[in-house]
């Protein structure tokens, strides 16, 4: 059978406005009643449902927020990206997460290994999850519920013992089936059929079917969205900007999440910092190489918001990604330990870390002289490559003097001549035979013959 997860978060509320509750009291409140509190404000002695006077009268220090349903979507949406990675079935269900995991068993082991694998990545993500396993999303949460985790094997004989008062129905239709004798789920079910379905309401019986696991109820699966836009809220405005460093963690995490997902890298960014007086502080991100790991997009992210310098606190701070490119797989090589990606992950820190103008690529010219032929170039444009025989990348400037004969000073000739005749349009003409020889034995030096004066000149060093 098909086997249902339901993921519940018990901070929900505190994390979706980007609250640090965790040391602090704070509650969210919305209608003026408590919804959610935190750890300490409930040991103050204020609990969800109290009215937001009292709770300001119990704990008079108590920090409290609006409710914003715009955030909590924010957020479960983002959890639901996160879940995404371990089912392609995910659902925003009951203001938590619904997940199919009957196919996630073949890659993530057993129900108690995946539930360990899926807590284990809730708590590197820095936020709390409650799950539970059913064969439908109504069976899961109940148990969620009920702080339960059966087997497998048990769900059944799990669920029929659990109250009557327990299921997520109208107060007078619990009363009603209590009336009838029902006292668990299980005297509920011990009843014929068509005698329930006569006596009660069509959506309750529905419900019991749902919960039995006999009836399904048709979810609206998730799928990533084509652009990557999210941001984190501050409840109190953040004054130094070394407290940005944990949200952009949080966003490139997600952000690489939602780039792997979709086989795809990015190699834009754009961050967005808002500011108390209503100013926003824009940032764009151009990286030498489309990347999809969050190490390679928090770094020179992190390099350039570091120099910002906000005329007021930061209020919110918020990622989007536009434009992606197809991601090419790993190549691995027995041999080679270091990549072109690690190659260009260090030119992303140095050009955040120096600015864009520093770095500076090699390029090499259509001019056949040697000292003119490599330049650096600080654009990112590409050149041919003229058709030339081997030349070593270690020129001297100037050449040394080799005096009327190479072998006296001790470089044998290997390979040669390339002959050299140019510049005759800009007035320093070169008229020259090169020669690959090899010095004392030891190096490979290239030297040359200068055609005019007949003498002969060491060039430079291969390496």
């Amino acid at each position: 059978m098909v086997i249902y997860a339901y993921l519940q978060f018990p901070n929900l509320l505190l994390d979706a406005q980007g609250v640090a509750h965790h040391n602090e009291c704070v509650a969210i409140h919305h209608q003026g009643h408590i919804k959610q509190c935190s750890e300490s404000a409930l040991a103050e002695g204020v609990v969800p449902g109290m009215t937001l006077s009292m709770a300001l009268t119990l704990c008079p220090h108590l920090l409290t927020k609006a409710y914003q349903a715009d955030a909590e979507r924010r957020l479960l949406h983002r959890f639901a990206l996160w879940a995404y990675q371990y089912s392609h079935q995910v659902a925003i269900w009951n203001q938590g997460l619904c997940i199919e995991v009957s196919k996630s068993k073949s890659l993530f082991g057993d129900l108690s290994d995946l539930t360990q694998t899926l807590k284990n990545a809730a708590a590197s993500q820095n936020f709390q999850i409650q799950l539970a396993f059913g064969y439908t999303p109504e069976m899961a949460a109940l148990f969620v519920q009920e702080g339960l985790r059966p087997k497998e094997h048990a769900f059944q004989k799990t669920l029929s013992r659990i109250s009557i008062d327990a299921v997520a129905i109208p107060r007078d239709q619990i009363k009603r089936l209590k009336n009838m004798g029902f006292r668990t789920i299980g005297d509920y079910f011990s009843a014929p059929s068509r005698a329930r379905q006569a006596r009660i309401h069509q959506n309750t019986f529905l419900y019991f079917d749902a919960i039995a696991g006999r009836y399904q109820t048709p979810l609206s699966w998730f799928s990533p969205p084509p652009v990557f836009d999210q941001s984190i809220e501050f409840l109190r405005g953040l004054e130094s900007v070394d407290m940005l460093k944990f949200p952009i963690n949080r966003l490139t995490q997600d952000a690489a999440h939602w780039l792997r997902q979709r086989v795809c890298a990015a190699s834009q960014l754009r961050w967005e910092i808002t500011l108390e007086n209503k100013h926003i502080e824009h940032l764009n991100i151009a990286l030498n190489h489309p990347v999809n790991s969050a190490a390679a997009l928090a770094d020179p992210s992190w390099l350039q918001l570091e120099k910002l310098r906000p005329a007021s606190p930061m209020t919110s701070i918020r990622l989007t990604i536009q434009q992606v490119h197809q991601a090419s797989p790993t190549k691995r090589d027995l041999f080679v330990k270091t990549h072109d990606t690690d190659r260009s992950q260090l030119l992303d820190r140095l050009t955040a870390r120096l600015g864009r103008e520093c770095i500076k690529t090699p390029r090499r010219l259509q001019d056949p002289r040697p000292e003119y032929a490599n330049q650096l170039d600080s654009n990112k444009n590409t050149y041919p490559l003229p058709n030339l025989p081997p030349r070593p990348l270690w020129l001297l400037q100037p050449p040394e003097p080799l005096g009327s004969s190479p072998e006296k000073a001790g470089h044998t000739l290997l390979q040669g001549p390339e002959r050299i005749e140019s510049g005759w349009w800009d007035f320093e003409p070169a008229c020259r035979r090169y020669w690959v020889c090899l010095f004392q034995q030891k190096r490979i030096s290239w030297i040359y013959q200068d055609q005019h004066s007949k003498s002969w000149w060491l060039a430079g060093w291969f390496t």
